[in-house]
């Protein structure tokens, strides 16, 4: 019985021993990754239905969405960008003073601020749609870093049944070339 083990055996021992060994190969060559300067959401410029308008917000603007395309915002609404250097920028801001709140407030006057500093004050007499466009100086540009643009009213509508404080109705804002 052994002897008839053993041809078994060794045939086993051989099927098992015909594998064949991985071929090796060496590491890829590293290399440095693409350099992308603007990784993050935050651009130079946006609609307010954008899906990364909420990283552009930061003060005095409605997070709630309105008809699919506007917010409404306080009396300071700031943003931030992130800008190219070296550039020359205008900057657009496209909204609509509503009906409603003029009517209360009577003319509005807006002053807009890039980085801390005033680019404009305009009064507007009357309400409806509104398009603000202005160059800015390059020197108050950070180039590649957070910039801060403002649009300040001198006065806002509250609501007198649950004190709602109501600036502008915003679609657009941000710098152009």
């Amino acid at each position: 019985m052994r002897s008839s083990l053993l041809p078994t055996l060794a045939l086993c021992l051989a099927i098992c021993a015909c594998t064949s060994i991985p071929n090796i190969y060496a590491p890829p060559v590293q290399r440095k990754p693409f350099e992308i300067h603007d990784t993050g959401p935050v651009r130079h410029f946006l609609a307010m239905n954008d899906p990364a308008a909420a990283a552009h917000l930061v003060a005095d603007v409605s997070q709630t969405l309105e008809a699919g395309s506007w917010r409404w915002t306080g009396q300071r609404p700031t943003f931030r960008f992130r800008l190219p250097a070296g550039k020359k920028l205008r900057f657009v801001m496209d909204f609509t003073i509503a009906e409603m709140t003029f009517q209360k407030t009577g003319p509005v006057t807006i002053t807009f601020l890039v980085n801390g500093r005033q680019l404009d004050r305009v009064r507007y007499d009357s309400h409806g749609e509104k398009h603000f466009e202005k160059p800015v100086d390059p020197d108050w540009i950070r180039g590649g870093e957070e910039n801060r643009a403002t649009a300040e009213l001198d006065k806002i509508w509250v609501a007198p049944d649950d004190g709602a404080k109501l600036g502008l109705i915003l679609t657009r804002v941000g710098f152009l070339d």
